[in-house]
């Protein structure tokens, strides 16, 4: 099916971000500050573990703001967890928390989620954010993680270990938890590069305690001794041995276990009833806002009963946020949630249903939906935003919230099925996604829904292709196609109908298909439609297929703009292969490049990455760079093999080893060329595609010529050369080429002639003469220098001479093409008047604004300028721009 499109971040309350305010009538506490303070400054991470009401949070946020100011000012990215935090809405907080601080991202914030789901994807996340951090010019920075012991995703401590390796000198990490977070914490204590606060070290003493005293003259307790034995220093105990009316009853010692029965008797009890049924009714929200809270609890005074709330202390913090924003203290709030369960039971699943309604975080609408037993609203909710959760790779979100559901709802709902089937996809896992689509297809019949049952249908086929039952997957599209769809539809079938013919190979018959899709697709100039249609490159070399992707190339960016999206990324690799095929090497690796930055920027989407792979193995080869080629070859089988489901790699392992194979035939490697041909003949299986037999028999063939084995070669070329193009990147045309040069070898040059005059029939245009390439070198020398006489045409003479002019002249370039000397700039225009602008000190909103640019579009062009001028920060870059024009 088509990938996801790419789709800005999931939304989520900003007061996560946010610090709280420090409450006013805070006792100084010089011992802590300074060893806080102290703490913050300098340790790469700095540790606050201890049991609910100690005062983490509130340490934490008073020290924040009694650090001394820099030149620069002090960094902060401050993130408040919550307990359904996954590592795609963490990663998209902290990117969001660290924005105002204009970090040189070379991929985009967006896109860590997806490129942490990669090979070694957790440590290049890592690896991208000190990066950018480094980038920062800032006189110390920290990223604060509070009430890290909600975090259930153990990826985010993985995460964090890695961050902490690597973070640069002038950044720290604080984490305050109820519990000593998972992280390897013994060699930075050897290292003297961890600050830790433990419950003992939270403590109030006595001096502390009676200066509460003398803030709350009023209270029930006279004697600081006699309140800091009673509460050992327990910061909510304090709290509420002074909140405790006159005379009351005391219990002896207020700890956590008495906690509930205090706030019932103390403080919940003694209020209004109008704020009392306020408080209870919205502790179902994380954060109090006048018009959450107002909707929620369905007053209209919320704004003034927010403001009683802050006014009476009532433990609550006020956040950093543009409208006011309250965070109810952990222990308060499940307090809260307790008492509103007993007193309100019948209400708490209208509560938690209106909570879902105006809540753009998908993670918290789909959980307060599950704890209402609304499985309609929560299946809704899902369904509709599933591609985008795709789209910024959190396809393990999906997978999460799926488990929210009992099994019977997620076996008799065919929305849930499908999304069950759309996570599958970004995993290549064909076996999930086949059964959950063929489950999700028939019941969207069931209930009558055509055009969802149609193009569910059309995403079976995709399963069925890798369960080897590709009869069925022509017949199900074929009685698809006759029905009336509309245009969005018609599109995903006809290209679901071209694959099917390129899986079986029918490759005559894939271009009047994608021309269907194409002509649909233009009809309807939506970029979020066109943007799920990214990949096409192995289509390239099929008949009649070079101008229609030529027309797709075009199109798709006259609908969907410039911005660096995975369509972007496979046009450009579509413009690749389309300069191969008319032999322009350079311009063909221009366009690679511009693909490799997109894919990187982007987070390397597996589709992508593996279609930008296949084309780099066959272009380095022609380019004579063995090392690399072989490199990339590597990573791209094992890719296949470690990282893939049996369903896709059993399918695709010899067409990886096949393009491996034909790049070792082109550097003349014969010994990797017979160990990648064992490898291909031992890929062989049931469920591999029609295509496969016949690349195992251009292996053998490939193996032969090697040998020296001209007789034994020229058999199994034969039926290959005889026909149209079956599999990946002009298979018919090398070997018609190389089919011809055996005949040279052996003297018979009529024949060889012959064999040459259909394709050069074929190319009279020169539009895609670059499958003649991939003979290799020494055939095409070979060819253009035999005495053909009048055998052949001058003009055919010319074109071989061409040919082997374009492998034997070309310069070697740097294996990695983004890789530029020190000093040189190379810079676009666009990206020489952002430079401009750092410079003159405007930061990416400013940029963005002055040029009419895209917030990703300014950082993608700012990760450019510094790669180019081979610098590291924004002020290095603004340095070097003074440099060039002085």
């Amino acid at each position: 099916m088509p990938a996801p499109a790419a789709v800005p971040a999931p939304s989520f309350a900003l007061a996560k971000i946010q610090p709280p305010r420090p409450r006013a009538g805070l006792v100084a506490r010089p011992q802590l500050e300074e060893a806080l303070g102290r703490a913050l400054m300098e340790q790469r991470l700095t540790l606050l573990v201890a049991p609910a009401g100690y005062g983490k949070t509130s340490a934490l946020g008073r020290q924040i703001r009694l650090l001394p100011e820099g030149h620069e000012g002090l960094a902060l990215a401050w993130v408040s967890v919550d307990e359904d935090d996954q590592l795609p809405r963490f990663l998209a907080c902290l990117a969001t928390a660290l924005e105002p601080y204009d970090l040189p991202w070379r991929v985009s914030p967006e896109a860590l989620a997806l490129l942490a789901q990669a090979e070694h994807g957790l440590r290049d996340v890592a690896t991208e954010l000190a990066n950018a951090l480094a980038g920062t010019e800032v006189w110390r920075g920290l990223i604060v993680l509070d009430d890290a012991h909600r975090l259930n995703d153990p990826r985010i401590f993985e995460l964090l270990q890695a961050l902490i390796e690597r973070l640069p000198p002038r950044w720290g990490l604080v984490v305050a938890s109820r519990v000593e977070p998972v992280l390897s914490l013994a060699r930075l204590r050897a290292q003297g590069e961890l600050a830790e606060f433990r419950q003992f070290d939270l403590r109030f003493n006595e001096a502390e305690v009676s200066a509460l005293l003398d803030l709350n003259a009023g209270s029930a307790c006279t004697s600081p001794r006699e309140l800091l034995e009673r509460t050992d220093g327990w910061a909510a105990g304090l709290r509420l041995s002074l909140a405790t009316r006159p005379g009351a009853a005391r219990a002896s010692v207020p700890t956590q276990r008495h906690l509930f029965d205090y706030l019932a008797t103390e403080v919940l009890d003694e209020l209004p009833a109008e704020l009392r049924e306020f408080l209870l009714r919205c502790s179902v929200l994380p954060e109090l806002t006048v018009v959450r809270c107002g909707h929620v609890a369905e007053t209209p005074h919320a704004a003034r009963l927010l403001e009683d709330i802050e006014r009476r202390g009532l433990f609550a913090s006020v956040m950093e946020a543009d409208e006011f924003t309250l965070r109810l203290h952990d222990l308060f709030r499940d307090f809260l949630e307790d008492r509103l369960q007993r007193d309100f039971p019948d209400e708490l699943p209208r509560l938690l249903r209106r909570a879902a309604e105006h809540e753009p975080d998908l993670s918290r609408a789909v959980g307060y939906l599950a704890r209402a037993g609304a499985w309609d609203e929560a299946t809704a909710v899902l369904a509709r935003r599933a591609q985008e959760q795709l789209g910024i790779g959190a396809g393990a979100t999906l997978e999460q919230l799926l488990t929210l559901f009992p099994e019977d709802e997620l076996a008799r709902r065919p929305d849930l099925q499908l999304v069950k089937g759309l996570a599958a996809w970004p995993h290549f896992d064909w076996s999930t996604l086949l059964v959950a689509m063929q489950q999700a297809a028939e019941g969207f019949a069931r209930m009558g829904r055509q055009r969802d049952a149609v193009l569910t249908r059309a995403n079976v086929c995709s399963g069925l292709w890798h369960a080897g039952r590709l009869a069925e997957s022509t017949r199900e599209l074929t009685a698809l196609r006759a029905m009336p769809l509309d245009d969005a539809a018609r599109a995903f079938v006809y290209y679901s109908s071209a694959w099917d013919e390129f899986v079986a190979a029918r490759t005559e018959k894939v271009a009047p298909m994608f021309a269907e899709m194409l002509a649909s697709l233009e009809r309807v100039p939506v970029p979020m439609l066109w943007m799920q249609f990214p990949a096409h490159c192995v289509f390239v070399g099929l008949p009649g297929m070079q101008p229609l992707l030529d027309r797709f190339a075009h199109s798709a960016v006259r609908v969907c703009g410039d911005a660096p999206t995975q369509l972007r990324a496979g046009v450009a690799n579509i413009r690749a292969w389309l300069a191969l095929g008319a032999a322009q090497l350079d311009e063909a690796g221009q366009w690679l490049q511009r693909c490799e930055e997109d894919c990187h920027w982007l987070g390397m989407p597996r589709i992508l990455a593996t279609e930008l792979r296949l084309a780099r193995t066959l272009w380095l080869a022609l380019r004579g760079e063995r090392e690399a080629c072989h490199a990339v070859g590597r990573e791209m089988v094992d890719d296949l093999r470690l990282h893939s489901p049996l369903s896709h790699r059993q399918v695709h392992e010899s067409e990886v080893l096949f393009v491996h194979l034909r790049a070792c035939w082109i550097l003349r490697d014969d010994e990797a060329l017979r160990r990648v041909d064992a490898e291909l003949q031992r890929a062989g299986n049931a469920y591999e595609w029609p295509g496969a037999p016949a690349n195992r028999s251009f292996g053998r063939a490939l193996v032969a010529l090697a040998d020296g084995r001209l007789d034994e070669a020229r058999p199994l070329l034969q039926p290959l050369a005889d026909d149209v193009n079956r599999s990946l990147f002009y298979p018919a045309t090398q070997a018609r080429v190389m089919l011809a040069d055996i005949h040279v070898q052996q003297g018979r040059l009529d024949l060889a002639a012959i064999t040459l005059q259909d394709w050069f029939d074929e190319v009279r245009d020169r539009r895609e003469i670059g499958g003649a390439l991939f003979a290799g070198p020494q055939v095409l020398a070979r060819l253009q220098s035999a005495p053909w006489g009048s055998r052949l045409p001058a003009a055919d003479q010319a074109l071989l001479v061409h040919l082997s002019s374009v492998l034997g002249l070309q310069a070697p370039v740097v294996a990695t093409p983004s890789a530029r000397p020190a000093g040189a700039s190379g810079l676009s225009e666009r990206e020489t008047e952002v430079l401009a602008r750092i410079a003159a000190g405007d930061s990416n909103k400013l940029i963005a604004r002055a040029f009419d640019l895209s917030p990703h579009t300014v950082k993608r062009h700012v990760a450019n300028i510094l790669g180019k001028l081979g610098v590291d920060t924004r002020g290095q870059a603004a340095a070097r721009w003074r440099e060039l024009n002085a």
